[in-house]
């Protein structure tokens, strides 16, 4: 009888031993599962693959003609613009989103948002920068201010747009004693002209190494980035 008593303690002993052994896989591989799907969520690359280039990367050469023309449409028509001097200097960006990130950012004195704060120190942001973006105090405002900031520019003028003073006269950091951008290019000057189309979904952002970067969720957009470097 004894031995009887044994033998059940031992297998209850055994079946218990298995049972705890089956739930511990079981929570391993829960947890693993788990791990691997928040992983996935936060990963950047669901955000990057968000980018897919519509059309290649198209080339010609231009003159200063065309610049400005596209100028006067890049807030229409959600173009983001970039000009390069022959060395490489990035002389000025016209992109709507990151203007409208760098005015969040000049307004965030408490630096809440990191991000928008990071902006507002980077290359886009910094007075003896070329790329100054004068906290762009234009974004969201009327389509005069806009093309108020691209005279400016085009013409090495100053004035002030939403009580900010943008300033490519004579002196600024992008334009030494040169008369804007059409006193430092002649019509004659040649520039590169390079057009690619993105098809994206989320917030677009333009680091300050010239890489688009999605944050956030949104419907499907398309967006044209155009650059021009001088010849």
């Amino acid at each position: 009888m004894e031995n009887i008593t044994k033998a059940l303690m031992m297998a209850f002993s055994m079946m218990m031993f298995v049972i705890g052994f089956s739930y511990s896989m079981y929570l391993i591989n829960h947890l693993m599962s788990t791990s691997e799907v928040l992983l996935d969520t936060v990963s950047a690359s669901k955000y990057y693959d968000n980018i897919e280039v519509e059309s290649g990367e198209n080339t010609r050469e231009v003159t200063v003609d065309t610049i400005v023309s596209v100028l006067y449409r890049y807030y229409k028509e959600n173009y983001t613009v970039k000009i390069y001097q022959k060395d490489g200097t990035l002389l000025q960006i016209f992109d709507v989103n990151l203007e409208g990130k760098i005015a969040r950012a000049a307004a965030d004195t408490k630096g809440v948002d990191k991000e928008l704060v990071s902006l507002k120190k980077s290359i886009y942001n910094k007075s003896d920068k070329p790329a100054y973006l004068f906290e762009a105090p234009w974004t969201g405002s009327t389509d005069e201010n806009t093309r108020a900031r691209i005279d400016f520019f085009l013409h090495g003028t100053k004035g002030y747009i939403n009580n900010t003073l943008v300033d490519y006269s004579n002196g600024s950091p992008a334009f030494s004693n040169e008369g804007g951008f059409l006193g430092k290019f002649q019509n004659e000057t040649i520039f590169i002209e390079s057009v690619v189309e993105y098809a994206y979904t989320g917030d677009t952002i333009s680091t300050a190494n010239g890489l688009e970067t999605i944050t956030g969720n949104t419907q499907e957009s398309s967006k044209i980035i155009i650059t021009y470097t001088e010849k």
